[in-house]
């Protein structure tokens, strides 16, 4: 039986799929469901795997056997259909270092379901950009299905589209400060983010970084459409997107999609993952390059904890220091690109960057991938000011042994 082993061999496979289905149009979210026949209708429980913006491999086989092209729109399956989709995309669980929710869904869980209800009906329902055509209960019961981590990376990467379209073209600037600006790539990615959090969760609170707050939901989605605007405007392609949902428990959700790479880093609050031609791997934080990225957007009017750091010839014995501009070196620490982070970014007048657009998401990333996160000063983050985030216990002391020195200079 042929097998794809590698990353390379799935992404040929879906291409030779994609290319035998003419028109095809790759769904924004895709899922197949299971509906017992004791059921009056379809419901969001039907639906076990939610596919927003992944896992392209599963929708082209399944659009393969339903005859699927592009849109929106839902397909009884028969079961002859689904042992179809289960041969056609078996080959690629010989790569281990991927899950495989919808191959072991539909082979593990559904058909031993029909067997045991032969009546149950098998549902397939693909999420378009254009709305259905043919109204159809199942549809509705996928878009309920969708968790809040799905409902994050269906934004994200719907702001991540726009600024990656835009990149490169004359933008408009529209003036923050005498350092600062925001573009219209910024404005209409934060304007597709919205778009797509008022499909979903039309009752809870919204806070961009354009367009401010809205709503009084305790449940509070935390937006900065383009963080690292100066770079992209000057066509460096150093870039994220970054969605976060809060609740009174913490952060629920939160995305960092680099619009440039196609990368999505997200996390469901629990663990982390990394997100790359339609598949999703462990983000696993490791200091092996010793390089160390550190925040230089330092005010003029006081001391500089970043340009003291990249001077520092004890720091330059041990690190690799770089400058990057953007939240997206947080994911790099997740990810094992980077040993640490620093910033000395103070975004309330306690110091701490609690509740920011810009910091929320890429800091639950990193901590739910398992990196050492605290203020400057080692503390519990938000306690101070500014921020260390390391790949291991024992980078993070390394660093903030250097910071140290420092941070009690600025603070005599």
């Amino acid at each position: 039986m042929e097998q794809w082993q590698t990353p390379a061999e799935i992404v040929a496979a879906r291409g030779r799929f994609e290319k035998q289905i003419e028109g095809w149009v790759p769904p924004a979210a895709h899922g197949v469901g299971l509906v017992p026949s004791t059921a009056p209708a379809p419901s969001a429980e039907h639906f076990p795997v939610v596919n927003a913006y992944g896992h392209r491999l599963p929708a082209v086989v399944v659009a393969t056997v339903v005859g699927h092209r592009g849109g929106t729109a839902a397909y009884r399956l028969t079961r002859q259909d689904l042992e179809r989709a289960i041969e056609l995309i078996t080959p690629a669980e010989a790569y281990v270092e991927y899950d495989h929710p919808n191959l072991w869904t539909w082979r593990d869980t559904f058909l031993p379901a029909i067997d045991a209800d032969p009546e149950a009906e098998v549902v397939a329902v693909f999420i378009g950009d254009a709305p259905e055509t043919i109204p159809d209960p199942a549809i509705d019961a996928f878009r309920a299905a969708f968790p809040d981590e799905a409902v994050a990376i269906t934004a994200a990467t719907a702001g991540a589209a726009v600024v990656r379209e835009m990149y490169g073209t004359e933008l408009s600037h529209f003036d923050k400060s005498l350092i600062d600006f925001a573009t219209e790539a910024d404005i209409a990615s934060e304007k597709a983010i919205r778009e797509v959090i008022a499909t979903y969760r039309p009752e809870d609170a919204f806070e961009g970084e354009e367009s401010g707050s809205d709503g009084d939901s305790e449940r509070r989605w935390l937006v900065d459409p383009l963080c690292g605007t100066l770079n992209y405007a000057a066509q460096t392609p150093l870039a994220a997107v970054n969605v976060a949902l809060v609740t009174p428990d913490g952060v629920r959700t939160a995305v960092s999609a680099d619009p440039i790479s196609e990368e999505t880093f997200w996390t469901d609050g629990t663990d982390a993952w990394i997100r790359k031609g339609g598949g999703d791997t462990v983000l696993a934080p490791t200091p092996r390059t010793m390089l160390i990225d550190i925040q230089c957007d330092g005010t003029p009017d006081e001391p500089f904890l970043g340009g003291q750091l990249v001077a520092d010839p004890e720091l330059r014995k041990k690190f690799g220091p770089r400058v990057m501009s953007t939240t997206l070196a947080l994911t790099w620490v997740a990810a094992g690109r980077r040993a640490a982070y620093v910033t000395d970014d103070r975004l309330t007048e306690g110091g701490g960057l609690e509740g920011s657009v810009h910091f929320t998401a890429p800091i639950a990333i990193c901590q739910a991938a398992g990196c050492i996160v605290t203020d400057l000063e080692g503390n519990r983050l938000h306690e101070g000011r500014g921020m260390i985030a390391a790949a291991d216990a024992a980078t993070h002391q390394q660093v903030l042994d250097l910071v140290r020195p420092h941070v009690d200079a600025m603070s005599s």
